[in-house]
Parts: structure tokens; sequence; C-alpha cells
């Protein structure tokens, strides 16, 4: 095998294990996503756990994704940091989105019921889905012309529909309590993300105490690849900001008419956003390759936060 085909296959590997954590924290907003269709609720409450659901719904009714986040539970600063640059990316997202929709309604019909007929088939039609896929078949070998036109379909999904393609239905969720302070996150009555699981927790603020929901950054093959040092969290935000630029610019070449199809988009968005990325994936790996080598350290100095960024003013 040539050097470069070595080095390729090694971007690879490090893109699909820094990918996962992208992966787990996509699953803890993919609980927020699934409740766009529920009925009106009270605005932007987490006085209760099915207030948290209730919120996340009228988030996305109101088209403000970027307080998404705001729901989920930050163990200091420099994660909520990071949880508020992705609710910009939500946001934007969103935005694009909408665009798509307006400016290729038939092509937005086919890919939807393309995505259908392949749900009923048992196959996987969500980029998520696509990505656990290629991970058991990594052993076999490339992907071959049927699984990398799948993923595409998939992103497509991401890009027409960025709610609808996580959706699991408002009615099959629950919760059940595990102790006075914690809450397990039921779907048709079993755990979500089993045997894991995901939780809420009570958080207590000076004047109030509000429920939100924990990403599951603890599960094996993502502990390791959650930031711990301040240039970790940095190199996170700059891939965060990375997708959001190529969103922005995207949702800009689909209004002014530059893009003619949902394959332009799909194309144009692996353009704009595979160097970029795989340059920021690389020099993350570099940064726990270091920490790995310097071994156990004290804790880092970051700023603790006891609390979730609660809702803004006059939405509570």
């Amino acid at each position: 095998m040539s050097g470069k085909a070595v080095q390729n296959d090694q971007m690879r590997a490090r893109a699909s294990s820094a990918g996962t954590l992208a992966v787990a924290l996509a699953l803890a907003f993919s609980l927020i996503f699934s409740l766009a269709a529920c009925d009106r609720a009270p605005a932007y409450s987490q006085a209760t756990p099915n207030d948290v659901i209730r919120s996340a719904a009228q988030m996305v009714k109101d088209n403000r994704a970027d307080l998404l986040p705001s729901l989920l539970y930050a163990e200091n600063d420099e994660m909520r940091r990071l949880y508020r640059a992705m609710g910009t990316f939500l946001k934007h997202t969103q935005d694009l989105a909408q665009s798509i929709q307006q400016k290729f309604p038939e092509e937005v019909a086919k890919l939807k019921k393309q995505g259908e007929e392949a749900a009923k088939k048992g196959q996987a039609t969500t980029l998520f889905g696509q990505i656990a896929q290629a991970q058991s078949r990594a052993k076999r070998g490339p992907p071959d012309k049927s699984q990398q036109d799948a993923f595409n379909a998939a992103l497509k999904r991401i890009f027409v529909d960025p709610y609808g393609s996580l959706d699991d239905g408002v009615d099959h969720l629950s919760t059940t309590p595990i102790n006075d302070d914690v809450v397990a996150i039921m779907v048709d009555g079993k755990p979500m993300l089993a045997p894991l699981g995901l939780t809420m927790r009570r958080v207590k603020t000076d004047d109030r105490e509000v429920w939100a929901v924990v990403p599951p950054l603890n599960i094996p093959g993502v502990a390791n690849f959650v930031p711990k040092s301040k240039e970790e969290f940095q190199i996170w935000g700059s891939l965060i900001k990375t997708f959001d630029n190529v969103v922005v610019d995207l949702t800009k070449d689909v209004k002014s008419g530059a893009m003619k199809s949902l394959d332009d988009v799909s194309k144009k968005a692996g353009e704009k956003a595979f160097i970029p990325a795989a340059m920021t994936v690389f020099a993350y790996t570099q940064a726990m390759e270091a920490r790995k080598k310097a071994g156990p350290k004290p804790a880092p100095q970051t700023s603790k936060q006891t609390s979730p960024q609660p809702a803004p003013a006059g939405k509570q």
C-alpha cells in the first residue's frame, strides 16, 4: 500500500473516532428534535421533565433552534460555550432546510417518499444510522456504490429536514423516575439508547430548580474524545464553526439560485467542508495523543457551572 493510501486510511480512522463524539451529542439532541410535532406548550419552561420536552418542541416551532442547547446539562462553562456554538449551527441548518423546501419542493417530496420506502424495508435512513452501518462494515473493506448512495441520501435528508430525520414521535416518549433528581427517558416504554440509557437530571440554582437533558458523554468509545483542556474545547469549537460556515454559505447559494438541485447542495457541502474538517479532526487527534502521553493531570481550570443556561428572560 502506498504512503498516500496509508495516510488517507489514517485520516479516515481519525475522522471516524472523533465523529463518535459528534454522534453522541447528536443522540442527545435527537430527543429534542423528535418533539417538533407536539401540541402547544408552556414557553420554554424547565420546571419538570415534561416541560423540557414541550419547551424543546416550542423552540423548534418558534424557529429558535439556537436555544435548544440551553436544555442540555453542561458540567462547566467551556462545555456550555460549545453547546451555544452548536445552537447557532442548529439554527442555520433550520434556515437551510426552509430554503431548500421552498426552492426544490418536488425533489424534497421525492426524497421523503424514498425515505419512507427504505424505512419499510428496515434500511437505515438517517445519517446516524448510515454511520452506524458504515462502522459495522468497516472491517469488510471500503463502502460500495450502493452504500455511498445511501449515505448521500441520508445527508440530503439532514439538509431537507434536520428534525424530521431524527423523529421518534412525541407520542412514543415518556420519562420514569430513577431517583428524586434523575429520570430516564423512555421510547415506547423502553430506555432510550439502551442499554446505556439517556436521562434528565434536576439542577438546583440559587433561585429555582430546573431539569436538563444529560448528553451521553461518558459512554465507552466517547468519553476519551470529550474535550478536557482549553485547547481541545477550542478545536471542537473550530470544527462546529467550520460546518456552520458551510451551512450559511449553502443557504446563500440556494436562495440566490446558484444551486440547481439537491445534488448540487450535497456535492457543494462536501467540497466546502471536507478539507477544513479533516484538518481540524487531525489537530484534535494530535491533541488527544499529546494528552495521552502526558498522563493523568489535575482537573483543568474550568469554570464550574452547576446549572444549564436558563431560557431568555420573559420566556420562563
